[in-house]
């Protein structure tokens, strides 16, 4: 037995080794936290509804009418009432509607499993991504600092309450993390087929790929476009040309401030991005929330963007990413506390930079944001006797912009220090006086 694990352990490189450790250990993290969820769990709310559009895609219905899957659900007899609307582009319900081919409880336990393995993998990736841009040359090493962080994370981004609502989300995470460490390895081609993916399934990735157009890195676009019509491609053998006419049609009526047929009205306190904030604010005005949505997101976007600048470095695009992950989770028409899960990695990265500098404070401030932002607060507001004034009712927003403001603090304190060095040296190539300080000349 020795023998062979040794032999095992010769083909396997250090580096892959590393690697298969970071899964083995995210994801098994991941599956304790979650183990009564993941094993006992029935059909979970948001579940039932990806469930029930598989099995629409599966007879060749319209995934998009929400009467076709609240008849679906009544068939099967699946728990919960309402049945939500699927609101995501069709490859996922075409493609993954062999899950219609197995009993609903027994595809939410397989569910489960493949959101405990998109974790694995993303904190895989997440954290190839983060030695990358820290320019550790230690490839082989386990590393330690990492996994603590990964672990800590599963906690304060409430990794539960996706599981708990059998969410899509650690899946698109997976190919988002892929996307940035594939990204930073300088395989650029390959960084935009993984975008794709994560857009293919949910359409707000999208927006990770703006620092490449400002950056002018056109083999990622082109991989990214490249991906996009594979995973139209890709869906059209399983039924979904229709689906995909469908759902371009509808794609106005499922914006911002905007009321979709099956799901409660965007200002309710569930929903905490800039849409629902703005619903709250200006009640029915749908023209005026979708206004001041696109205003917000625009100067949050272009502010990240104009601050991370045009020349392309892995720390700066890596540190890039928090208010990038931010924005691109208030961003979407509607937002909850699952969805916080997207700042993973730049949150890892953040983190670990801070404790391997020292900085007790910045790491404690981080976390505690963190938390704070999947902290269900609209379960809080429901305790007060009165009722609240709107602006009181966006705590998690509020804890997200946050967020924001910190990973801009972070982005221009990274930008100036790459800039340090050469305001260190004169024209001449000789270093610069300091204030209360001599150069010493040679001998």
């Amino acid at each position: 037995m020795t023998s062979i694990l040794a032999a095992a352990r010769a083909r396997i490189s250090d580096q892959r080794r590393s690697h298969l450790a970071v899964f083995t250990f995210s994801a098994g993290i991941a599956f304790l936290c979650v183990l009564d969820i993941a094993l006992k769990q029935p059909v979970a709310i948001d579940f039932k509804s990806f469930y029930a559009a598989a099995v629409a895609a599966s007879r060749g219905l319209d995934v998009y009418d929400v009467t076709v899957l609240e008849a679906i659900a009544k068939e099967l007899r699946l728990p919960h009432d309402p049945t939500f609307p699927y609101l995501y582009p069709p490859f996922f319900a075409h493609t993954f509607s062999w899950l219609a081919r197995l009993p609903p409880s027994t595809a939410q336990q397989v569910w489960s499993i493949m959101a405990v393995v998109s974790y694995g993998l993303a904190a895989m990736f997440a954290v190839t991504a983060v030695r990358r841009a820290t320019g550790d040359a230690r490839g082989a090493a386990i590393p330690t600092v990492p996994f603590a962080l990964v672990a800590l994370l599963v906690w304060a981004l409430n990794l539960r309450n996706s599981l708990a609502m059998g969410q899509i989300n650690p899946l698109v995470l997976a190919f988002l993390c892929a996307a940035i460490a594939l990204s930073l390895s300088g395989k650029e081609t390959s960084a935009g087929l993984a975008l794709a993916v994560a857009a293919g399934i949910k359409v707000t990735p999208i927006l990770l790929a703006l620092p490449w157009v400002v950056q002018r890195r056109f083999r990622a676009l082109a991989g990214l476009a490249a991906g996009l019509a594979a995973v139209v491609l890709l869906s059209l053998p399983f039924g979904a040309a229709p689906a995909w006419v469908e759902f371009l049609k509808r794609l106005p009526r499922m914006s911002h401030g905007s009321r979709i047929p099956g799901l409660f009205d965007p200002g309710t306190v569930a929903n905490f991005s800039l849409a629902g904030f703005y619903a709250r604010l200006f009640g029915p005005d749908a023209a005026a929330v979708k206004a001041a949505s696109t205003i917000t997101i625009l100067l949050l976007l272009g502010g990240a963007l104009a601050l991370g600048g045009r020349a392309p470095s892995p720390a700066r695009s890596l540190r890039m990413l928090l208010p990038l992950l931010v924005t691109m989770v208030v961003a979407s028409p509607f937002t909850y506390v699952h969805h916080v899960l997207y700042v993973f990695p730049a949150a890892l990265y953040a983190l670990d930079r801070a404790a391997t500098r020292g900085r007790s404070m910045e790491m404690g401030a981080l976390v505690v944001l963190l938390a704070l932002a999947t902290v269900d607060f609209p379960y809080v507001y429901e305790r007060f006797k009165a009722p609240l004034p709107p602006l009181a009712l966006s705590v998690n927003l509020y804890v997200l912009l946050a967020i924001y403001a910190l990973g801009m603090v972070l982005l221009w304190r990274e930008r100036r220090e790459a800039a340090a060095p050469a305001r260190g040296v004169t024209s001449t190539g000789t270093p610069r006086r300091r204030s209360g300080g001599h150069v010493r000349a040679r001998c």
